[in-house]
C-alpha cells in the first residue's frame, strides 16, 4: 500500500504547528484597545487610565507618591457613589516584617443580610524603592475599579454584599492584608475572595486556588462563572500547595479560613519588581484577561450562596485543565487509580491485538524506546548543560529575578533542539509499518508520568511526597493517544483529519507548559522545555511517523533552533530597554564614625567603580547582619569612604526595670532626618520571653516559640516606616541577659542628596531590585548592660 502522501502530510504538519499557536494564543482576549464602550461594560482603555495614574513613579509605603495613590483611589471609588473607608495599624509579619498599612474600604449592599460577602482584592503599594508598581499591582486595583464601576452603571443590586479592599503594605509582609482580617469587624462577613496580582508586567494571568480544604465546590462554582478565557489547572493547584506561597490571599485563607482565588501573571517576569514596572510595559493584553476574569465572576459570586464559603472536605478535590470549546475539564481525584489501571489494561490489550494483526513487532516496540528515550536523554543534556555554561556569565548573573530578558529565545531553542533530535532520530527509525510499533513508548512514558506522581497510595503516592494528583489530567492524551493506536492498527493509512482531532488535547494541555515551567519556576529548569517537547512530539508519532520527509525536517528545526540560539545571544547584552542592575549604599557607622560604600553586584560596573574604585574588599563582615531581601542577597563588596556629617540615629532608653527575674526594656529609636526603614539585630543566643513594638504585641514564632523566634541571622526585625515614626521596642528577657541591639537606619534618598555627589546612572543601568539600594543606611547600636534601678512592679504602660 501507497504511503501518505507529502501534501497531505504537509497540511497535517501545517494544521499542528497552527495548533499550537492557538494554544498560545488563546489564552486571552484581543489585546485591542477600544474606546466609547457603553458604560456597562469592561474596557480596557478605562482600566490603563487608572494604571497611569497609580504608576507615575514608585509609591512604596511612607513615600509621598504612596499618599497620592490612596487618595487617587479613595476619590475614585467615591465618585462611583460609595461611601469608603479606610483601617490603619500596626502589624507584624510571621518573619519578622512590619509596617503600618492603610487599607481602603468600600462595600455594595446587597439584598441579603447573610455574612456571605464577595470580597474583591488587591494591593496599592509598590515594592521599595524604585518600582513604579504598574503591574504589581496598580493592574489588580484597575482591574477592580473598572469592574466596580461597569457593575454599578448596571443599577442592579446584588444578592450578596460586595466588599471592596484595597490594601496595603502587601510587598513588606501582607501587612495590610493580616490588619483586615485579624482587626477588622467586615472580615467575618466575608465568604469568598477574588484577588489580582501579577509577577511581571505580561502574558496570560493565571488562576490558583487558595483554599485549606479541597476544591471541588470552588472549581464548579468557577466553571459555571462564565470566564471566556481559563487559564487553569490541578497541576498548578497541586505544585502551589507544595511550595511557599505569599499573597494577600493566603492570610484570608491562614488567618480567616476563607478561600478564594488568585489570578496572576507571570510574563516577562524580569520586570517584576523593577523599574521596568512601568505603563509602557505591561501588557494591554493581560490587563484584558484580568477584566475578563473579573466580570463574570462579579455577577456570578455576587449572586449565588456563599454561606459555606464554598469549603469542600480536605481530600474532596478534582482534576481540572482548560480545552478548546469544553472550557474546563474536570473530575475527582478519586477517578485517577481506576483511570490509570484502565489505561494501562487498554494499553495492553491494544499490544496484543496488534500483535495478532500483525501490526505491532515486539522487536520494533521495544527498538521504539530508543529514538525517545535517546530525543529525551540528549535534548535534555544539550538545554541542561547549555545553561549551566552561560548562566555564570555577566550577563545573567546581574539578572536576580532567575528568568533573563532573553529567557523567551532560550526557551525557544530548546523546544527546537529537541524536535531537531526528535525528528532526525525518528527518520533514522521511520518504515510506515513501524509506525504502531513506535508508538508505543511515549504512550507509555506518559502513562508511568501518571502513575508515578498522580496514582494514590495510602496519605501519598508512589514516590511518597512526590505526589502530584493535579497532574492527572494528564491520562487526557494517554487515552487520545490510544485511540491514535488503535486506528494506526486499524488502518496503515488513516486518516490525518481524525489523527489531528484526537491530538488536540495533547496539543493543548502540553504547549503552554513548555513555556510557563521556565518562567514560573526559573531557567534552571530549562530543559523542562526540551523534554515537554520531545513528550509531545512523542505523542504525535501516530501522525508524524507517517512523514517521509523527517529529515527535511530535521534539518529545519536545526535552522530554527540556530536562529533562536544566535539571537538569544545577541540579545544577551544590556541596553536601555535591557538595563543592567547596579546598587550603591552608603553606610554610615556611627558607633566607629566611619563609613563605608557598598554595593551588591557581583562585577562592578564603571559608574559603581566611582565610588567603591578599581580594588575595593570582599564585604563578608558587613553581611554578619543581612539586610532583609527577597532573595537572601548579601553586599558583595565595600570600600572606604568620606565620614559625612549626618543626623544621628538616636537611641533613647526610655525605661530599665526588674520584674522578679526578669528585665524589661523600652527604648526608641529615631533620627530627626527621614527615614523608610529600620533594621533591628541581636545575637542568635538571645531569647526574648516578650517583645512589644510600636504598641503591638510581637507574636511567638519559630521553633524556640518566642518574639522573634524565627530569624533570618541575626535579624530581628525590619521596620518600614511612614510619617517618621520612631519605633518604640518593649523588651522583657532575662535579667542574666546583656543583650546588645544593633540598629540600622535606611532613607532611599542616597541619589538625590548633593552632598554624595553621585552622577546619574548610565541609561543602560536601573537600581537593582529586591534588596536595600541607593539609601543612606545609618549604624547605631547599644549594649543592654544591666544597672538599672530594681523597680518591682510594672507601670501601666508597660503592660
Amino acid at each position: 500500500m501507497r504511503p501518505k502522501s507529502h501534501f497531505s502530510s504537509a497540511i497535517s504538519f501545517v494544521i499542528i504547528l497552527l495548533l499550537v499557536f492557538y494554544a498560545f494564543y488563546s489564552q486571552t482576549p484581543s489585546s485591542e484597545v477600544k474606546e466609547n464602550v457603553p458604560a456597562t461594560e469592561w474596557s480596557t482603555a478605562r482600566a490603563l487610565e487608572h494604571i497611569q495614574a497609580l504608576s507615575v513613579e514608585p509609591h512604596y509605603l511612607g513615600s509621598k507618591a504612596h499618599d497620592k495613590a490612596r487618595d487617587y483611589i479613595i476619590t475614585q471609588l467615591k465618585s462611583y457613589g460609595l461611601n469608603v473607608t479606610t483601617q490603619s495599624a500596626y502589624d507584624i509579619s510571621w518573619n519578622g516584617n512590619m509596617s503600618k498599612p492603610e487599607n481602603i474600604l468600600a462595600r455594595i449592599k446587597g439584598r441579603t443580610d447573610s455574612k456571605n460577602a464577595l470580597l474583591l482584592l488587591s494591593h496599592y503599594d509598590s515594592d521599595p524603592h524604585s518600582s513604579k508598581g504598574a503591574s504589581d499591582a496598580a493592574s489588580g486595583v484597575a482591574t477592580i475599579l473598572e469592574a466596580t464601576r461597569a457593575f454599578l452603571a448596571k443599577n442592579e443590586q446584588p444578592e450578596n454584599d460586595i466588599i471592596i479592599c484595597i490594601t496595603d503594605g502587601e510587598e513588606l509582609g501582607l501587612n495590610g492584608a493580616s490588619t483586615f482580617v485579624n482587626k477588622h469587624e467586615w472580615a467575618q462577613d466575608v465568604g469568598f475572595v477574588l484577588n489580582f496580582e501579577a509577577r511581571g508586567s505580561g502574558g496570560p494571568s493565571y488562576m490558583l486556588v487558595e483554599t485549606n480544604g479541597g476544591n471541588r465546590k470552588i472549581i464548579e462554582a468557577f466553571s459555571k462563572s462564565g470566564v471566556e478565557y481559563p487559564v487553569a489547572n490541578s497541576l498548578a493547584y497541586s505544585i502551589y500547595k507544595m511550595i511557599p506561597n505569599d499573597t494577600d490571599l493566603t492570610i484570608f485563607r491562614e488567618d480567616g479560613d476563607i478561600n478564594g482565588l488568585n489570578f496572576a501573571f507571570i510574563g516577562d517576569h524580569f520586570d517584576y519588581h523593577t523599574e521596568l514596572d512601568s505603563y509602557e510595559r505591561l501588557d494591554r493584553n493581560t490587563l484584558a484577561h484580568q477584566g475578563s476574569y473579573l466580570m463574570p465572576q462579579l455577577d456570578y459570586f455576587s449572586s449565588i450562596d456563599l454561606t459555606d464559603r464554598l469549603k469542600s472536605e480536605k481530600d474532596d478535590d478534582v482534576v481540572y485543565v482548560p480545552l478548546p470549546l469544553i472550557k474546563m475539564v474536570q473530575f475527582p481525584f478519586s477517578w485517577l487509580s481506576g483511570l490509570i489501571i484502565v489505561a494501562f489494561v487498554l494499553m495492553i490489550t491494544l499490544i496484543v491485538y496488534g500483535i495478532k494483526r500483525r501490526r505491532i513487532q515486539l522487536t520494533y516496540l521495544f527498538g521504539g524506546f530508543v529514538p525517545f528515550l535517546g530525543a529525551l536523554i540528549i535534548s535534555y543534556l544539550i538545554t541542561n548543560y547549555t545553561w549551566i555554561g552561560i548562566k555564570e556569565s555577566e550577563f545573567y548573573i546581574h539578572q536576580l529575578h532567575g528568568f533573563p530578558y532573553n529567557g523567551y529565545w532560550l526557551i525557544a531553542a530548546a523546544a527546537f533542539i529537541a524536535l531537531t533530535i526528535s525528528f532526525f532520530l525518528y527518520h533514522k527509525y521511520y518504515h510506515r509499518d513501524r509506525i504502531p510499533s513506535l508508538s508505543v513508548a511515549p504512550i507509555f512514558i506518559l502513562w508511568l508520568i501518571c502513575l508515578l506522581v498522580a496514582f494514590p497510595v495510602g496519605d501519598g503516592g508512589i514516590l511518597g511526597s512526590i505526589f502530584l494528583p493535579g497532574a492527572g489530567f494528564l491520562i487526557i492524551p494517554v487515552f487520545c493517544s490510544l485511540i491514535m493506536l488503535y486506528i494506526n492498527i486499524q488502518q496503515k493509512r488513516p486518516s490525518y483529519i481524525l489523527l489531528v482531532l484526537l491530538s488536540v488535547p495533547s496539543i493543548f494541555i502540553l504547549s503552554p507548559f513548555i513555556k510557563a515551567f521556565p518562567v514560573a519556576l526559573g531557567m534552571s529548569i530549562l530543559f523542562v522545555a526540551s523534554v515537554l517537547t520531545t513528550l509531545l512530539f512523542g505523542l504525535l508519532v501516530p501522525i508524524t511517523g507517517h512523514y517521509r520527509k523527517k529529515g527535511l525536517l530535521a534539518f529545519m528545526s536545526l535552522i530554527i533552533t540556530i536562529g533562536c540560539g544566535v539571537y538569544a545571544f545577541a540579545k544577551a547584552e544590556f541596553s536601555p530597554s535591557q538595563p543592567q542592575s547596579t546598587s550603591l549604599v552608603y553606610i554610615h557607622n556611627q558607633d566607629e564614625n566611619k563609613a563605608q560604600w557598598a554595593t551588591y553586584d557581583p562585577t562592578l560596573t564603571d559608574w559603581v567603580k566611582e565610588k567603591l574604585g578599581n580594588n575595593p574588599q570582599n564585604a563578608k563582615e558587613l553581611n554578619k547582619n543581612s539586610i532583609d531581601s527577597k532573595y537572601g542577597t548579601g553586599f558583595s563588596y565595600v570600600a572606604p569612604a568620606e565620614y559625612k556629617k549626618l543626623a544621628s540615629l538616636d537611641i533613647e532608653i526610655l525605661s530599665d526595670t526588674l520584674v522578679g527575674e526578669d528585665r524589661k526594656v523600652k527604648l526608641k529609636v529615631s533620627s530627626t532626618e527621614t527615614l523608610h526603614r529600620i533594621e533591628a539585630f541581636t545575637t542568635d543566643e538571645v531569647l526574648f520571653k516578650k517583645a512589644v513594638v510600636n504598641g503591638l504585641q510581637v507574636p511567638k514564632t519559630g521553633k524556640s516559640e518566642t518574639p522573634f523566634g524565627y530569624r533570618w541571622g541575626n535579624r530581628l526585625l525590619s521596620y518600614y516606616i511612614k510619617g517618621n515614626e520612631p519605633l518604640v521596642m518593649v523588651l522583657t528577657f532575662s535579667a542574666q541577659d546583656n543583650p546588645e541591639l544593633i540598629f540600622y537606619g535606611a532613607s532611599f534618598d542616597l541619589m538625590q542628596r548633593s552632598e554624595f555627589e553621585i552622577t546619574a546612572r548610565p541609561i543602560e543601568q536601573m537600581s537593582m531590585p529586591f534588596v536595600l539600594n541607593d539609601a543612606v543606611l545609618k549604624k547605631r547600636s547599644i549594649k543592654l548592660v544591666n544597672q538599672q534601678t530594681i523597680v518591682e512592679e510594672q507601670t501601666a504602660d508597660e503592660k
